[in-house]
């Protein structure tokens, strides 16, 4: 009896990390984002849709970059500089200025969403365009 457990806990540790791909297909390691065969969860879904509400008239469709403004998806911020910037803005020093949205009702409440969708894109989870909504 007590090998059968131990045979289960081995076969439970195994899969959840060697196999755990098959469960998750295209989830973020940090669990930003849950992708799977193209579709989104909500979270990535609403990012895409407040990015496209507010971000990619100046950040080019799906995050590509504009000439004016940087790609978001080429060299991805970390999730707390992406927070920081997005909310107290960021200049370089030159003409490129980026206004916060810290107080901004239709973006604030959305960073993380926004940084999801992102994220998804940048790790290739996410192709360009609308994604299809996962069904809960």
């Amino acid at each position: 009896m007590r090998r059968l457990q131990y045979l289960v806990l081995l076969a439970v540790v195994f899969f959840g990390f060697a196999g755990g791909g098959m469960f998750a297909e295209g989830a973020a390691a940090d669990g930003f984002y849950r992708v799977v065969g193209g579709k989104a969860d909500v979270r990535t879904y609403n990012g895409y849709r407040r990015y496209n509400a507010g971000c990619n008239h100046c950040h080019g469709p799906d995050g590509i970059g504009s000439s004016f403004a940087s790609s978001l998806i080429d060299r991805p911020l970390g999730v707390e500089e992406f927070r920081r910037v997005v909310r107290n803005g960021r200049s370089s020093g030159g003409t490129s200025v980026m206004k916060g949205f810290g107080n901004d009702p239709n973006v604030a409440p959305y960073i993380d969403d926004i940084y999801a969708y992102l994220k998804a894109r940048a790790e290739g989870a996410l192709g360009r365009g609308r994604p299809e909504r996962l069904e809960p």
